[in-house]
């Protein structure tokens, strides 16, 4: 039985910099063996299925995208099971607005010294609430204004990351169930 998956890539699309053409690279998974690959939005969000383990996924699509854009970006790969968990763990108030709500997926555990002086950096009205590797945080005014990029949470906490908002989540979480039912 294939496993679903979302994959989230690093800075994709951003600024005119990492240029991936979304329909260029559901072609090239469908042709590297990965099934139902479907895009959403230009940002490098992916959801497909596979027999692989996420490792492998990881690495092929890493190498892919390295071989034919000549690009270097960091891929995040989560199953079923921790997209949904990661939405649920939420610690804010579900009602807030999915674009001002935040999920910021981290490549490891952050340093406990690191993370406690994180969490003394004054942040005026935003939020941050980090629980192992996912960091979540409001930003009221919204991202342009806010500090807490991931470029920002990177340099502070010396790690990589990649953060998707609310809204952009739940779509991958329907996705991924629409689909569940296609293949029922």
């Amino acid at each position: 039985m294939k496993n679903k998956y979302v994959i989230f890539l690093r800075a994709v699309n951003v600024s005119g910099k990492n240029i991936i053409k979304m329909a260029e690279l559901r072609d090239l998974l469908s042709k590297q063996g990965f099934e139902q690959a479907k895009t959403y939005i230009q940002s490098g969000n992916i959801c497909l299925s596979s027999d692989k383990d996420k490792d492998t996924i990881k690495q092929e699509i890493h190498e892919l995208i390295a071989n034919h854009f000549k690009l270097h970006i960091d891929v995040f790969v989560l199953d079923e099971a921790q997209l949904h968990q990661s939405i649920l763990q939420n610690p804010f108030d579900p009602s807030l607005p999915g674009n001002r709500l935040f999920v910021t997926f981290l490549d490891s555990i952050p340093d406990s010294t690191r993370l406690e002086a994180f969490h003394k950096i004054d942040l005026g009205n935003e939020e941050i609430k980090i629980s192992g590797d996912i960091a979540y945080f409001y930003v009221p005014d919204g991202m342009a204004t806010s500090k807490l990029s991931n470029i920002f949470i990177e340099q502070k906490l010396k790690v990589r990351s990649t953060g998707r908002n609310m809204n952009t989540m739940k779509k991958m979480q329907d996705m991924l169930q629409q689909n569940i039912l296609e293949k029922s």
